[in-house]
């Protein structure tokens, strides 16, 4: 799991992650003492402050930038900041702002200590006021009481909406109205995070109730348990539609039913990193929810937000984030004239550093006239073949590789990324699948074709080489064939592979020697060439192949491993498993 028990650890991590980030932003000021960072600001208009505890980066500073915070006061490790802390930051920002409205997540300590940093500023004479974020629907009413829910990724939007409309209109409305937006946003969103496992906090121990069979759903930034454990571990997609979604959305779930959500309302959707997710996931997530929301509630986000922005320093979980933006705005119409649209708010421009790049103006993307994405692949027609017969050695080929699988997967395991297996059945099949779509005709054209589906479906450095030696022995054949209509022979065969392995050695600097494909296939092409004897080919490509067994890779992701040498290459050895499995058919 992601957040185990090793990550890298620093001398004074707090302190060393905040000057880290002060020099990444060079606009911002970190005033060292208090852990306050602030921007300049427009003294006629209301500046934003958050804060709280840290380990939520890029949450709070990364949202400190022009249309979000003005600044934002860091405490220690998941704890608030001390009341001494946020007023002195609110002093830094009331010197050169209207007024300051303090952003707060609701938990304990951040309500306390916010709030009585505001009324203290209030006796000084700062217009000050505080804005309470809850959004997490998985405590519900019930255990949640009179505390309210927790503040999740949700927050985030809060920030954003709230800071461009102070940016646009806080000269008219002031510091009450600008509270008034965080508020409404606020009341239109839910949240519910979900983890395999809590996080590593930096310099403490790991620790963990959870194993490989259990996560937990309801997840909290601070590292506290989740509502429920779920055992064993459902697959994603289950997860999303049966366990997270129905806690958003289910009005029948009087505890948790914190937000209506009708037909035709314009929804924000916000897939939340909570730190040790990959972005390939996070992205594969947000299409499946869109995906269940559409098909399940009917609900089409109009905004998808994906990104690490509210995180529990590497916990292996994601958070999905429900915004009603037509709620929202029917809401601030009433009380705001100037606002049309709460996703004008979102879109708005801002420079936090933190924040994702959201279209500006909802423009949608271009259309694309897939028509004309599809060429058919057309060559010279040259060598008659036997379409049955060759259609029957290219399935052998591939249930052979299909047997070998597992064996050539645990070779490339070793000396690889350990998916050479999966890649050569892969591009099997895509020969095989597609037989029915091949010229019976002409051998030149057929070979084309396979080429185009090796190369989509095989992907990688050996779709690209498998691709262009078909290529380049269907060149070969054009170049041979004195008519087009001369029957195809092995002898015709082999002065076409010759021509084949030419072509691709314009194209790959490996030769027999490297610990590749290589050591199999001129092997094989030259005996074949000279013989015509399928058979004394493929014992030469074996022999190719065991060679590299002895041999230390010079290309490919087997160089980069400290000792190839005794492990043979997994690509040479699927190739020759292919040509057994042709012969099988001759």
């Amino acid at each position: 799991m992601a957040s185990g028990v090793k990550s890298f650890e620093v001398s004074e991590p707090l302190n060393a992650s905040l000057k880290g980030f002060a020099l990444a932003n060079p606009q911002l000021t970190l005033v060292e003492n208090e852990n306050v960072f602030f921007r300049k600001t427009d003294s006629n208009k209301i500046a934003l402050i958050a804060g709280g505890g840290c380990g939520h980066e890029p949450t709070h500073a990364g949202f400190i930038g022009e249309g979000m915070l003005g600044g934002a006061v860091c405490g220690d490790i998941f704890a608030s900041p001390s009341t001494k802390q946020i007023l002195n930051g609110i002093k830094l920002l009331s010197k050169q702002s209207s007024g300051v409205l303090l952003v707060v997540k609701n938990y304990t300590g951040d309500v306390l200590h916010f709030g009585l940093a505001a009324e203290r500023a209030r006796a000084l004479g700062i217009p000050c006021k505080v804005a309470i974020v809850g959004d997490d629907v998985a405590v519900g009413r019930e255990k949640g009481g009179l505390v309210g829910r927790r503040a999740l990724a949700g927050t985030v939007l809060v920030h954003k909406i709230t800071g461009a409309f102070a940016d646009k209109f806080s000269e008219k409305y002031g510091l009450d109205g600008t509270a008034r937006v965080a508020e409404i946003v606020t009341q239109n969103l839910v949240t519910i995070g979900s983890s395999m496992d809590h996080c590593k906090v930096p310099g403490r121990k790991f620790e963990t109730e959870l194993n490989e069979k259990k996560m937990e759903l309801g997840m909290g930034i601070h590292n506290e348990p989740g509502v429920k454990v779920l055992e064993p571990v459902p697959s994603t997609d289950e997860l999303i539609e049966k366990d997270m979604l129905p806690k958003l959305l289910d009005p029948n779930d009087k505890d948790r039913h914190f937000l209506d959500f009708n037909k035709d309302d314009n929804v924000v959707l916000l897939i939340n990193n909570l730190g040790g997710v990959s972005n390939f996931i996070i992205s594969a997530i947000a299409a499946k929810t869109a995906e269940l929301l559409e098909k399940n509630y009917n609900i089409k986000p109009v905004q998808t937000i994906t990104g690490t922005l509210m995180t529990s320093f590497n916990m292996d979980g994601f958070s999905i984030t429900l915004l009603n933006a037509s709620s929202a705005t029917k809401q601030l119409n009433k009380e705001f004239s100037e606002v049309k649209c709460v996703l004008e708010l979102l879109r708005a421009p801002t420079d936090a550093p933190g924040w994702p790049n959201v279209s500006h103006d909802g423009s949608r993307a271009p259309e694309v006239d897939e028509s004309q994405l599809k060429d058919e692949i057309k060559v010279k027609p040259a060598g008659k073949f036997d379409f049955k017969h060759f259609s029957e050695m290219m399935k052998s080929g591939a249930d052979q590789l299909i047997q070998s699988e597992p064996h050539i997967t645990k070779l490339d395991s070793q000396v690889g990324d350990g998916d050479c297996g999966y890649t050569l059945v892969a591009g099997a099949k895509g020969i095989t699948d597609n037989l029915k779509k091949l010229d019976q005709n002409y051998l030149s054209q057929a070979l084309a074709q396979i080429s185009d589906y090796i190369e989509s479906s095989m992907g990688g450095t050996s779709g690209g080489l498998y691709s262009i030696m078909i290529s380049g022995l269907s060149h070969g054949l054009i170049q041979e064939c004195k008519e087009k209509d001369q029957q195809v022979t092995p002898e015709l065969l082999g002065k076409s592979m010759g021509i084949a392995l030419d072509t691709l050695y314009k194209y790959t600097k490996a030769r027999p020697g490297a610990s590749t494909l290589i050591d199999a296939l001129e092997p094989f092409v030259k005996e074949f060439s000279s013989s015509s004897d399928f058979s004394k080919a493929i014992k030469a490509a074996e022999e190719g192949a065991k060679s590299t067994g002895s041999l230390e890779a010079k290309f490919g992701r087997a160089s980069y491993v400290s000792d190839s040498s005794e492990i043979p290459d997994p690509g040479a050895i699927g190739f020759v498993e292919f040509l057994k499995g042709v012969q099988k058919a001759l």
